[in-house]
């Protein structure tokens, strides 16, 4: 720590506001380390730095680098929160615990906004009048529940927006009795809506009341010998009662619960949360958590933050298995936020213990089936620095590939494999700026240059094992970057070339710096498969960037790329002359008459179309 940075960051400390807010802490880079929110700024980050302050491992690993700290005052400690959740979501700091398996899982609308609603499966929840239904797990879950309510309930499956006019015959679905054709104007509104506020029972779970109405109408239609609308009744009751069979009622309190545990093992954190309305579990979900070596209480507290901060479904009772810091602040956010009291509470007894515990439960097994893929996934690579003599365990491996046609619309690819699972939010694509013609080694000079200069000058770590997708001319084209770079002795490499025949997976080879023999591979090598996943990944991503380029290539215009010429000249140019090719066999003087085009100009459109 310079003198320097430290008076600077003492300044810093005396002008921290003392007001609720959230504070920035950034690096030398300027990129940001930590975000977090307090009640009183002044106090809260002036004890990072007070020598005689326990402090947790990865804060002590964190203060050393806090070069400038920013601060944004709000009113309350409760609007701090909302913008702190919200900073984290767009920045997720390296020193924050973070969840990391950010998945937006789908939600059934039911678009009650409309005159006649209608049924779609979306990602993302919005405030726009509809009413969602959700989330569900699995995508099958969903598939199976709209199909199921389209063999109950006569809700129309078009999309086409309606307000009661007819637009065109009934279809197929009208006269098999499964759509009441609005779009042809057969139902009124009123009638309509009826179905839908039956679908929206089902929805919600409230079946026993839908069974019953449904027995109701049986039966009428039986005394009134309508036998065959008494069959269609029964039907729809045995499917109805089919869903019932699969939502156990494990909470007799039936209101609305998300239930959340955390558990940890061998640095792995998972939060489980089980979702429960009117006491019956719906679904579960588990999320991964980044940075979460601290306490289980405070890997919740920043789970709820980011969870609850765009879920829509809150509902009145969360159940944890730790009590949190900023309970009561949650509480009263998230109370805010859905317009009803929710509560927070950490049972130790009774009922709502016995949930947590599930939740408990279900996320220990998560942890141990993460692990288990981690001990299949360890043993692979540690075969792989066996089979290959690699310096180092290959725990991040950076594979690379090159593409073009005939030289043109060049792209390279560089994928990321950590624990021999892909990062993909970790992927590359490059396209080639210095290289003209075909020239596939220079190519892949300049990506694996652009590459490695940066992670050197910003700092970064680089990975273990380089994965070259090609023979020993790409090979020793590789060396020499990581040579002029000085990190070849940091750096295993490696390549995997096509073998005698192509097309056959078991003759590829892999080959390493200063070595004129393959590598020899056990048969049914996990680690070979490794490599090739690598390897076919990388090439599968390049592919995919230079068909997008090629794509938009032969789309455009040649009168794009002449300088003067604009989107409202070039559509002058085509409607004055019809066509492209017969702008093309136009002179200077014809091009000149067209509107808007002046003489140099035309002699500049004439000579580069």
């Amino acid at each position: 720590m310079t003198k320097a940075r430290d008076k600077k960051i003492n300044e810093l400390l005396e002008q921290a506001p003392k007001l609720p807010g959230i504070y920035i802490m950034k690096g030398g880079k300027g990129e940001i380390l930590y975000i977090g929110k307090a009640k009183v700024l002044y106090n809260r980050v002036r004890s990072y730095f007070q020598k005689s302050v326990h402090l947790a491992p990865r804060t002590r690993i964190l203060v050393p680098k806090i070069e400038d700290i920013r601060f944004l005052t709000t009113k309350t400690e409760q609007e701090a929160l909302i913008l702190e959740s919200n900073f984290i979501k767009k920045h997720q700091p390296r020193y924050n615990v973070l969840l990391k398996d950010d998945k937006h899982y789908p939600y059934l609308r039911l678009t009650t906004q409309e005159t006649y609603p209608r049924l779609e499966v979306v990602r993302r929840v919005k405030k726009d009048g509809a009413t969602y239904f959700g989330p569900y797990t699995m995508v099958r879950e969903v598939r199976e529940t709209i199909r199921l309510i389209y063999k109950i309930f006569p809700l129309r499956q078009s999309s086409d927006p309606l307000d009661g006019t007819p637009k065109r015959r009934p279809c197929l679905n009208f006269q098999m009795g499964r759509c009441l054709a609005p779009c042809a104007g057969e139902v009124a509104p009123p009638d309509y809506q009826k179905v839908v506020e039956e679908v929206s029972r089902f929805l919600k779970g409230k079946n026993n009341d839908l069974i019953d109405r449904l027995k109701e109408k049986m039966n009428q239609a039986s005394d009134e010998m309508r036998y065959e609308e008494a069959g269609v009744f029964r039907d729809k009751i045995e499917a109805v009662k089919t869903v019932l069979d699969k939502q156990k009622i494990i909470s007799t309190s039936l209101v609305n619960q998300d239930v959340i545990a955390c558990h940890r093992d061998r640095g792995l954190a998972v939060v489980q949360v089980l979702i429960i309305r009117n006491g019956k579990m719906v679904a579960e979900k588990s999320f991964k958590m980044q940075n979460a070596d601290e306490a289980d209480a405070e890997t919740i507290g920043s789970f709820l933050k980011q969870y609850y901060l765009e879920e829509p479904m809150i509902p009145q009772e969360i159940l944890l298995s730790t009590v949190v810091a900023d309970a009561d602040l949650i509480e009263q956010w998230l109370t805010d936020k859905r317009g009803n009291r929710v509560h927070v509470e950490t049972p130790v007894r009774g009922q709502k213990r016995d949930l947590v515990r599930m939740a408990e439960e279900n996320a220990r097994f998560a942890v141990r089936a993460e692990l288990d893929k981690g001990d299949v996934a360890t043993r692979s690579l540690e075969e792989l620095q066996e089979t290959l003599g690699l310096r180092n365990f290959p725990r991040v491996i950076e594979g690379f590939d090159i593409s073009n046609t005939m030289g043109q619309q060049a792209v390279g690819s560089m994928v990321r494999f950590e624990h021999a699972r892909p990062e993909k939010n970790e992927y590359r694509r490059f396209k080639i700026k210095t290289v003209e013609g075909i020239d596939d080694y220079a190519m892949l000079s300049e990506v694996l240059t652009r590459r490695y200069m940066r992670l050197i000058d910003e700092e970064l770590p680089l990975p273990d094992l380089v994965l070259i997708d090609g023979g020993k001319g790409h090979l020793n084209t590789a060396f020499k970057v990581l040579e002029a770079l000085d990190i070849e002795h940091r750096v295993d490499l490696a390549c995997i070339a096509k073998g005698k025949f192509r097309r056959d997976v078991e003759t590829d080879e892999v080959f390493l710096p200063g070595r004129d023999q393959p590598a020899w591979f056990k048969d049914n090598s996990p680690s070979r498969f490794l490599l090739q996943r690598v390897r076919d990944e990388s090439h599968r991503f390049a592919i995919e960037f230079h068909r997008k380029l090629r794509g938009k290539s032969s789309l455009a215009s040649p009168l794009e790329s002449i300088p003067g010429v604009g989107k409202k000249r070039r559509l002058a140019l085509l409607k004055h002359f019809g066509s492209l090719e017969a702008i093309k066999q136009a002179t200077e003087e014809e091009i000149a008459k067209a509107p808007g085009i002046p003489g140099p100009l035309a002699s500049k459109i004439a000579k580069n179309i």
